[in-house]
C-alpha cells in the first residue's frame, strides 16, 4: 500500500535548529499502517523514539537533523498516533514494522538509523533482521536484554508493569500500557554473540548517569564488528529529550563518516 499523506505542517512546536522557535515543516504520512513524521530533505534518516513516547518527543532532534537529511520519525505500534494492530507487540515486530515503512518511503535505499532507548533496541533488531535497509546506526541508551538495566530501574519498571497488568484485567487502556511496559520488562532478547552479524558502523552511546549499566553498554559496543562506544559526561538517559543540540552533535560524529 502506498504511503498516505494525512497532513502538512508546521504541525509541531519545539526548538528549531538554533534551539528556539518552530521545529520546522513536518509532513505527516501513514506508511505500513504507522504514523510517520517527515522532516527535511536529503539522504533518508530514520529516527526511533523511546518506550511510551512518540515522534513529538524527538521533534527538536528531527528538526536539527532535517537540515541536511530527510528524517522519518516513525511512531511505533501502540505508541502515539499508530494503532496497536493485531501482531505481537515485540521488539522484533517493531523492527519489521520499520522495514515495512522503508519499503514504502525509501524503497531500495540503505538508510541511517538513530534510535533512542527502546528505539535503539529496535534499531539493533532492524539491522539483524533486515540488514539490507541499514547503512549505519546510532543507538543511545539501548540494551539487548532486560538485565542491562540498572537494578533499581529494572525493579521500578517491573513494579509499574505488574500494576498495569492488574488494572488491565478491567481497563483496555491499561492492558495496552502493560504490553508497552512489557517491552522493557521481558524484552529484548538479543544474544550478544548475535551482534557480530551487524557489520555496518554503529555508534553505541549512553549517558554517564544512564539507567543502562555501563558494562552492558560497553559489551554491546565490543560485540559489534564496527562498534564504537561513547559515554556522554554528566548526561543521563534522557539526553535526547533534554538537550537535543548536544544529542545532535553526538549523532553527527557518525553521520559525518558513515
Amino acid at each position: 500500500m502506498a504511503a498516505e499523506e494525512t497532513a502538512h505542517a508546521p504541525q509541531h512546536g519545539g526548538a528549531g535548529p538554533d534551539g528556539t522557535g518552530d521545529a520546522g515543516d513536518v509532513t505527516e504520512v501513514v506508511a505500513a499502517g504507522l504514523h510517520v513524521d517527515v522532516t527535511g530533505a536529503g539522504p533518508t534518516l530514520v529516527l526511533l523514539h523511546g518506550n511510551g513516547e512518540d515522534a513529538l518527543s524527538l521533534a527538536p532532534v528531527a528538526a536539527l537533523l532535517g537540515r541536511d537529511h530527510r528524517v522519518l520519525s516513525v511512531e511505533a505500534r501502540a505508541h502515539g498516533r499508530s494503532p496497536r494492530g493485531s501482531a505481537p507487540l515485540t521488539i522484533s515486530t517493531m523492527a519489521d514494522d520499520v522495514a515495512a515503512v522503508l519499503a514504502e518511503l525509501a524503497p531500495g535505499e540503505a538508510v541511517r538509523v538513530v534510535g533512542y532507548s527502546d528505539g535503539g533496541n529496535v534499531a539493533l533488531m532492524l539491522a539483524l533482521r533486515h540488514p539490507e535497509v541499514v547503512r549505519s546506526l546510532v543507538v543511545y541508551g539501548a540494551n539487548v536484554d532486560p538485565g542491562g538495566l540498572a537494578p533499581r530501574t529494572r525493579a521500578e519498571v517491573t513494579a509499574a508493569w505488574a500494576a498495569l497488568r492488574v488494572r488491565g484485567a478491567v481497563d483496555p487502556v491499561a492492558f495496552v500500557r502493560a504490553e508497552v511496559a512489557d517491552l522493557m520488562v521481558h524484552q529484548p532478547r538479543i544474544p550478544l554473540r548475535a551482534l557480530g552479524r551487524i557489520t555496518v558502523p554503529v555508534l553505541v552511546a549512553a549517558g554517564e548517569l544512564d539507567v543502562v549499566r555501563p558494562a552492558h553498554t560497553a559489551a554491546i559496543a565490543a560485540h559489534l564488528p564496527a562498534g564504537e562506544l561513547r559515554v556522554v559526561e554528566d548526561a543521563d538517559h534522557g539526553l535526547p529529550l533534554a538537550d537535543p543540540a548536544r544529542f545532535e552533535a553526538l549523532v553527527r560524529e557518525l553521520l559525518d563518516r558513515a
